[in-house]
């Protein structure tokens, strides 16, 4: 999917110049003039693909105010603020809303094509694990009721004799219960499962 670059300043000169300066690197710069803008054409955040860079003063709807609102829906997509009147306790209130960079103007040409650089990348890494965190979460779902709880005593570190006594099987019957839930979830040993599980944890308590 093509990342584009959404770009939101209420100067004329300051959206052509830096869209000109990422066009040099191939990258796509989509502009707005304010955050209302940006609202009514884009919509919700979770449709956007690559990175967002937002000017924190603007009039009616500020940067901050923008980022404040996404951190509390879910953000997910790297934002780099920009402003020409940079303090602290704008910079804290930025990183605090999930703010990927925070760059004062006149921003270095180099530092800003650095700085999208590394958002777009983290973008495409993170969208990249979420795929996969999906089609673990899938191949988890297809598991059995009995199949899931040999899943969780497993991770507990139960061997298939401890299984059986707690669920009252063979442990014939355990060892068939683990095999077709290596087949299903295409691994071949614990450390695997261990590994999907926590990524599918570390997923879902992320949101």
């Amino acid at each position: 999917m093509e990342q584009f670059i959404y770009l939101i300043d209420d100067d004329q000169a300051i959206r052509c110049a830096l869209g000109s300066l990422l066009a040099t690197m191939g990258w796509q710069t989509v502009a707005y003039e304010n955050a209302q803008d940006f609202q009514q054409q884009m919509g919700d955040s979770q449709a956007l693909n690559g990175c967002l860079l937002l000017d924190i003063r603007m009039p009616g709807k500020s940067g901050i105010t923008l980022l404040e609102e996404w951190q509390r829906q879910g953000l997910n997509i790297p934002v780099i603020i920009m402003t020409g009147h940079g303090n602290i306790e704008l910079c804290r209130r930025a990183f605090k809303n999930g703010a990927f960079e925070f760059l004062t103007k006149p921003i270095d040409a180099d530092l800003l094509l650095e700085t999208v650089g590394g958002a777009l990348e983290f973008q495409r890494v993170s969208q990249q694990k979420q795929q996969e965190v999906t089609v673990l979460q899938e191949k988890l779902n297809t598991l059995s009721a009995r199949e899931l709880e040999v899943t969780q005593l497993m991770m507990e570190g139960k061997s298939s004799k401890e299984i059986a006594n707690d669920l009252s099987l063979s442990p014939r019957t355990v060892e068939a219960h683990r095999a077709n839930l290596f087949a299903k979830l295409a691994i071949n040993s614990s450390v695997k499962l261990i590994k999907i599980y926590g990524e599918v944890f570390s997923s879902n308590r992320a949101k």
